[in-house]
């Protein structure tokens, strides 16, 4: 597996898949209505991504075997201590999933963020995603925060 720098092609593909994947979590984790979900998530992105691939101290790779991509990373600083790594997105192809290839690509992480500076890394799951959940959770990280709801 290769971790490559995303280039502009495969970030104009990434985004639009991206938003309408995170529009359906939000949805489906009860935080969004689905009527609103796509243009919340639009402006969301917006917002935290004004100049795109450019957008500073925001990196992103694609994960790759054979020349394919099987996945892709949004790393930024983190806003609150510059030290910090966070991990707004990580996904791998359905196709590749459950082959090891996603804690193989958190490795690839891991070295990244280390070579770019940062002393800890940090990312958000959703609480349904519990094979996620079990990933992260062999991989060493622990929750800090936790939102909980339910219905009345």
């Amino acid at each position: 597996m290769e971790l490559k720098k995303m280039n502009l092609k495969d970030y104009e593909k990434y985004i639009v898949g991206t938003i309408k994947e995170y529009a359906s979590e939000k949805v489906e984790a009860g935080t969004w209505p689905a009527d609103e979900a796509t243009k919340l998530a639009e402006e969301e992105y917006s917002r935290l991504l004004p100049d795109g691939l450019d957008t500073k101290e925001n990196y992103f790779y694609t994960f790759n075997v054979e020349q394919n991509i099987i996945g892709y990373l949004w790393l930024a600083k983190n806003k609150v201590n510059p030290e910090d790594a966070f991990i707004y997105d990580f996904a791998v192809e359905p196709e590749f999933q459950n082959k090891g290839f996603g804690t193989q690509a958190m490795g690839e992480i891991f070295i990244a963020a280390k070579a770019l500076g940062f002393k800890k890394i940090g990312l958000h799951v959703f609480g349904k995603n519990e094979r996620a959940i079990h990933v992260y959770n062999k991989l060493g990280f622990i929750p800090t925060d936790i939102t909980m709801s339910r219905d009345l």
